[in-house]
This record gives C-alpha cells, structure tokens and sequence, in this order.
C-alpha cells in the first residue's frame, strides 16, 4: 500500500516501467506542465505565516503524487489502441507503428499541417484496428509530401525577402544548390549569437545615451555648491541655502518623473530610497485580521506595527451594502442568487462605471465608509504592558463565556469570580471557589466549565505566552528606530541642511477591476502600498528622544523640520499629504504652498505620461495635451473598470543609478531609470552601498527580468492578454475557464500593438564612487557579484575626481576615460 506522497510516485514510476535514473527528468516535465500550479505550491511551501499552509500544508511531493496518480488512472481507463501505457509499450510502439506514432506527435504536438489536421485526426481515429494501418500508411505518405511542400516554399520566400531586404532579388536566382548551402551554413551560425548580438547593441546604446548626458563631477567644490551637500567644501562665510522642502521617493521608475517636475515647479530637493524606507515592517492594518509585510520579498520581517483607529466612525448604507455583496460572492449560492440578491447595487456599479466612471467613484467614496483617522504603534511593548493586554484579553473572553453558558449578567460577573476563574485556568490544580459559591456548582461542573476555558476558550498558560510572544513582536525599541532613521538619512546623503518639511513619499495604484494591480504598487513594500512605510518612519523621526540620539551622531535636525508622509498615485499623479494633525502651528501658512507644488508637479507628470498609453488618442485630445487635460484623462483611466492600461508601470525599465541628484539631475530619463541616492563621501566603509546592492538593487533586477522574460516570451513567460483573464481563488488568474495559474505580466503591460513597448534589456547599473570603492563592495555582495559575473545584470562604475568609467564586461572589467569610452565603445563589435 502506498502510505506516502513518495510511495505513490514510486508506485506509479514503476508501473509505468519508467528507468529509475530517468526518474528526475521525468518529474521535471511533468512540473514543468503546470508551471503556474507548480511555482504556487512551492512558494505556499515556503510562506510559513501563510494561514492556508499552515492549517493545510503541502508541497511539490504533493502536488506530483496527485498528478501521478490521476495521470496513471487515466491510462489505465484509457483505450491505447496497438501499445500498453507503458515506457516500454511507447518504445515498442514507436518501433514497430512508426508511422502512426509519428502522425500522433505531430497531430498532438500542434505541428500538425493545417490543411492536413483533419485526414491525420481520421486516419488515426480509425487507426485501433488492424485493417487501418494502409490507410495510416497512405496518410503519411501524403502528409510528408505536403509537409516538404509547405516548408520549401516557406524556405523559398524566407531566402526571396533575405535578398530583397540586400538590396538583389535576381540574387535568389543565380545561386546554385552549393551556395544555398553555404548560406545555410552561415545563417545557422548568425543565429546561434544573434540574440546575444541584438542584446548587446542595445544595452550598448542605452549605456552610450545614459554615460553622454553625466555631467562634469570633477570639481567636488561645484557639486557641493549646487547640492549642498559636503559643508566641508563650503566656504565658513557662506551658508547653505536651504530648500523649501525636501522629498524622499521610491526609487521606483516613476518616482523619476515626478521628481524632476516638482524640482521644475519650485524649490524642492529630491531624494531616491527603496520605497520601504529600509524599515522592514509587518503591518496588521485597521479591520483586517491578518498581517502585511511591507518590504522586500527577501527580507522576513519581525516586527509587527498594529495600525489602530483615533476615532472610530459610523458604517454608511454603501458600505453595509458591500459588504453583502462581498460576502455573497464567497458563497457557492453566488451564481443562484447573488444578482437577484443585491442588484440594485450591481446595477448601479454597471450604469455609473460604464456612462459617467469618474462621477460615479467619487459618489461612492463619498457613500461609502470613510477610514476613521489611525495611528500606528511603532513604539515596544514592555513585558509589563503586554501582561497587561493579555489578561485584559482573557477577562473579555471569560465575561463572554459566564454569559454564553451561564447567562450571567454584566453586574453579576465581578472582578473576584473574573480572576478566580482566570488564576484556576491558568495553574493546574487550583480551585475556583469563588466562581462555584458565587453561581452555586458542584465541583464536577465548576471544573468542567474550567476545562472548557482552557481548551475551547483558550484560557490557558501555553497559549497566554504564546500572546505574550506574539505581542514582544510590536514596535521598534529606541534604538532600533535611532539605527532606521540614521541608515535612512546617511543612505541618501541627508546629513545636515534640513527643510523645514521633509516628505517621506510612498506609492501606489488606484484602478478598477484590475487583478495586477499589486504588480503596479512598490515591489520594495512586496507588492504594496507604501503609504504605511512612510507613516512609520516619520513617526520615529519626529519624536525628540530620536532625534536628541542622532545629534550626538553627528545628524543634527533642526526643531522646526517635521517628517511629513504622503501617498504617490502612480496611476492619477496625485500626491497626497497624510497624519498633518499633529504639524507645529507656526507650519501649517506654508501647507497651501506645499500642496500648490505638488498639485503642480503632478499635472505635468501626468502632461508628459498620458500620450504615452493611447488614453489621450481616446479621449480625441492627442499629443497636444494641456496639462490640465491630461490630469483629468489619468483620472478617467483610473476609474475606468473597462482599461485594461491604467498605466504603463515599471515598462521601459533600464537602468538602476547610485549616485547623487546632481549625477541625473540635468537628464530627462522618462520613467526608465531606478534612482536611489548615495553619497560615498557619508559611507566610507562601504556598508551603505553594500545595503543598496543586497536589497534594492537585487530587487529591481528581479523586476527587470519579470519584465524582460514577460516581453520575449508573453505568451510562455507572461500571462496573455487581460481581456481573457479570471481570477482564480483570490491567487492568481487564469485565461478564460481553463488554462495554467498565468505567470509573468500581461501583454498590455509590455505590448503596444502587438510589438514590444518595454525594451528587454539586462539592467543596466551605474554606481557613481571611487572605481576601488565601487568595486570592494560589489565584490562583497555574493549575490550580486553573482549576477554581475553570469551576466544578469550590465554594471558600470563612473569615479566623480577623474571620470573614469570601469565597465564589466566579457568577464572582466575595462576601464577608460569618459571621453575616450564614449568615442569609442560603440564602435567595437559586441561579444557573444
């Protein structure tokens, strides 16, 4: 009997007579066959807070059993005509009916000529008897005649356009048979480094591009001028200028343009960092019951900030309404009653999405339950107040068990029969004496309903610590936040000249009806929102303890700088400004400004962005877009429940730079380019940039190739085109009623009209240090020397004193002079 998930595989493996040693390739093709299915289960595998795999864990033994199993059923009920279902009857089969095994694989195997597929699907449906096997015969003969047909004259016309494209169509003509040949020979061995040859010339052009538009950084004295950044460059008598604000944004490819307009619009200073403020949080967000981590797939997080209302609000008709619905859609009555149930409410999404979108979402936001005002608990529980809370917790519980079994009335249940009960549940042995004289039990009953709160209530030692350990996970201690919010500073270079707002900008997406919104918020924040990132940073620096702590290091903030975070709608361009109740008053006269800027710079990012998605060709407004037009066309887009665009997202991604502002400042990158700041001058052991490379660049180069694999190959690699997209059990989606879990992104993320609108280039990293410096930490990194030395990613390194540039290339690194590499690097033949 098989008891086992690897009983069963061996079990089948041997019935099927399949050679052991050919066992593993054998499971790789049959994983292989539902790739979506199986990267789901090993990632379920691995998400050890994930409730499902707790509650019902499995894995790919699993999952390769079930299909072993189901798969040797299916041949053993299946009529396999003249073979046994079996490794040997194949082989036999193949050798003794080669004809008929040849037209199944290509009848099968979708290579089957079109005009041929159905005499092939009739002489092998009539192929189990005997008596078929000429007609089969016959077929094949007739079937490779037409097949070396078609691919002659396919080969013919690929070699007329080869000719035509030379610039000699009579060339076709005078070749002899030798010389086909021979052009055969070559083409063959053209296409064997073609991908790599096209791969290079573009990653060639996009470095030439990125390295022609680097200023001049060898005078350290300038750049410290223009930045205000190194004050030991700046003359005594003369103080830096300060900005009117300072913003801190994702370094997410869209944070690039919204930078550079709000530097447009006014006196503004920008910052790049990983958009999860390199604070790892896991959040448990306001009326929701599990937890969210808001960092890099790579990193666990430890820490849990529970997000908790200020003023609790009452529920609007809307949202009682919703909430029906939502509950409805779960039940497996759905099809039956869930229109005829709540379809007003369906009726209305229908009419107000479809004939007015944008008017429609702003009435039900406003009918809807509005979020009460929250705040965040960042600051560590201490043993004492998390005792505290779990005995607060245990008297709530048994006040409810009194009244479920006993119906005790509130003015009944007193603080003596409380904690008798809860000292009795917790230590063996104890009597509750007090709970059975004040309810008159006997003894076996006052200790069964004890055993009942400890089993079914919960009421017990193990897992009362069990809370307590649960809540030693809330908050940060003080010097954790005093350690986060100087990493965060040093890492960008923001050590002194303080505004008087510094924004802490996190992002994402507003759509409707679009499953792949998370692959448009911050790939920082695993797939989030990074609003709450932002809110837990800024808490933690606008405390006085912190920063007391951080002058005595050196950072010295003045009083009247606040931390202020905001939310980036990728898709509308609005930044919103967010927790301004507690902003000194002698701030709030400058608020109107601030908002003004914002407003401003997001008008002109949306100007510049919309032409880009055919939103503004479909509105009948085409590229001369003013910039008002083109705000209220992204909002359009975004409430629109019918686009399958909201917005282009991280497509077009190219190139990851380390450096300061001044390196890209004066480049109109377009929404292609990774900006994370640094400043080697703050980081002279090198573990700043060891901290970019480890979690943001790796990152990115992950987002890199998903966008890459998803554009050379969407059907495979991506997920297909939207429009035949279901959601599949609230964890992935599915083309049409039957397909594999899609993987990758869809088309209409990296296609424009069927051609490739995202360039499927390698991640193209330019770290602006000393080349030593660069070099030292790129090597301490494993996993990124990895990818740099197996060609995943392109890394330059470009030294501000003498603007050198040091690329890594064919293996090695070359260096040269700026100049010298830009008069020269295109020119060279790129290696395969």
């Amino acid at each position: 009997a098989a008891d086992t998930p690897e009983d069963v595989i061996a079990y089948v493996m041997r019935r099927l007579g399949v050679p052991r040693q050919q066992w593993p390739q054998y499971f790789t093709a049959e994983l292989s066959r539902l790739h979506g299915w199986a990267g789901f289960i090993r990632w379920r595998a691995g998400a050890r807070r994930y409730y499902w795999a707790r509650r019902h864990p499995a894995d790919l033994v699993d999952f390769l059993a079930v299909r072993l199993g189901v798969a040797h059923t299916l041949l053993q009920n299946a009529e396999c005509g003249r073979f046994a279902p079996t490794a040997a009857g194949i082989e036999s089969a193949i050798e003794t009916n080669t004809a008929e095994m040849y037209l199944r694989r290509e009848l099968h195997g979708k290579r089957v000529l079109p005009a041929m597929a159905g005499a092939v699907a009739r002489a092998l449906n009539g192929g189990k008897h005997s008596g078929d096997l000429r007609r089969i015969d016959k077929t094949l003969r007739d079937y490779i005649a037409a097949k070396r047909d078609w691919e002659a004259v396919a080969q013919a016309d690929r070699f007329n356009a080869l000719a035509a494209l030379v610039g000699d169509a009579a060339a076709a003509r005078r070749f002899s048979v030798d010389d086909i040949a021979r052009m055969r020979d070559i083409i063959a061995r053209f296409e064997a480094r073609e991908g790599m040859l096209w791969l290079r010339a573009m990653e060639e052009k996009m470095i030439d591009k990125l390295l022609r538009g680097v200023p001049d950084l060898s005078d350290p004295a300038a750049a410290a001028e223009e930045d205000g950044e190194a004050p030991t460059h700046r003359p005594a008598h003369r103080p830096a200028h300060r900005p009117f604000a300072q913003a801190m944004f994702c370094i997410d490819t869209r944070s690039e343009r919204i930078r550079r307009r709000l530097e447009q619009v006014g006196d503004y200073q920008t910052f790049g960092i990983a958009g999860f403020f390199g604070v790892p949080v896991s959040l448990l967000p306001h009326g929701k019951g599990g937890e969210t981590h808001l960092c890099p797939a790579l990193v666990t997080p430890k820490n849990l900030v529970p997000e908790i209302a200020a003023a609790p609000r009452d529920e609007a008709v809307m949202a009682t309404l919703e909430k029906a619905v939502r509950g409805l859609k779960k039940s497996a009555l759905a099809p039956f009653v869930a229109v005829e149930a709540a379809g007003l409410l369906f009726g209305f999404n229908l009419v107000g999405k479809t004939i007015a979108p944008r008017t429609y979402i702003r009435w039900r936001r406003r009918a809807r339950r509005q979020k009460p005002p929250t705040r965040l608990i960042v600051d560590k529980l201490e043993r004492r107040q998390a005792d505290s809370i779990v005995r607060a917790a245990q008297r709530a519980v048994i006040e409810n068990a009194l009244a479920r079994e006993f119906g005790a009335q509130p003015e009944k249940i007193t603080d003596d029969i409380v904690r008798d009960l809860r000292e009795a549940a917790l230590e063996s042995g104890r009597k509750a004496g007090v709970f059975a004289r004040a309810m008159k039990l006997g003894q076996a009953q006052t200790e069964g309903f004890v055993e009942r709160l400890r089993g079914a209530y919960r009421v017990n030692r193990d897992f009362s610590d069990a809370q307590i350990e649960r809540l030693g996970r809330i908050g940060f201690t003080e010097d954790e936040q005093i350690n986060y919010v100087s990493t965060a500073l040093r890492t960008v270079g923001l050590v002194e000249n303080f505004s008087r707002f510094v924004l802490l900008v996190g992002h994402g997406s507003a759509s409707e009806n679009n499953p792949y919104e998370s692959a448009l918020d911050c790939g920082a924040c695993g797939g989030n929102h990074g609003l709450a990132s932002a809110r837990v940073l800024a808490q933690m620096a606008n405390k006085p303890q912190t920063r007391r702590r951080l002058k005595e290091q050196g950072i010295d903030i003045p009083d009247d700088t606040w931390f202020i975070p905001a939310s980036h709608n990728t898709t509308t361009d609005n930044i919103r400004l967010h927790d301004l109740v507690p902003i000194p008053p002698s701030h709030l006269v400058y608020i109107d400004r601030l908002k003004n800027g914002l407003v401003a710079a997001g008008r002109l990012c949306a100007r510049e962005r919309v032409p880009e998605l055919d939103a503004a060709e479909n509105h009948g407004r085409g590229r001369a877009m003013r910039a008002g037009q083109a705000a209220a066309a992204a909002r359009r887009n975004a409430a629109d429940w019918s686009q399958v665009r909201p917005e282009w997202g991280l497509s077009g991604n190219t190139w990851f730079i380390i450096g300061r502002r001044r390196l890209t400042k004066a480049m109109a990158l377009n929404g292609r380019a990774f900006l994370h700041s640094y400043d080697y001058r703050l980081d002279p052991r090198r573990r700043l940039l060891e901290n970019i490379l480890t979690g943001p660049l790796v990152v990115a180069q992950w987002i890199n190739m998903e966008h890459y694999f998803s554009t050379v190959d969407n059907d495979r690699f991506g997920s297909g085109s939207k429009v035949y997209h279901n959601v599949a059990g609230r964890l992935a989606v599915m083309s049409g009623n039957f397909s594999d879990l899609r993987t990758g992104l869809p088309a209409q993320t990296v296609l424009k009209n069927g051609l490739p609108y995202h360039k499927p280039t390698r991640l193209i990293t330019l770290i602006e240090a000393p080349i030593a410096h660069a070099k030292q930490a790129i090597e301490g990194v494993v996993a990124v020397k990895k990818l740099v030395h197996n060609g995943w990613l392109r890394m330059l390194v470009i030294d501000p004193a003498d603007r050198a540039v040091s690329v890594f290339a064919d293996g090695q690194w070359r260096e040269a002079a700026l100049p010298d590499y830009l008069s020269t690097h295109s020119t060279q033949e790129p290696s395969a």
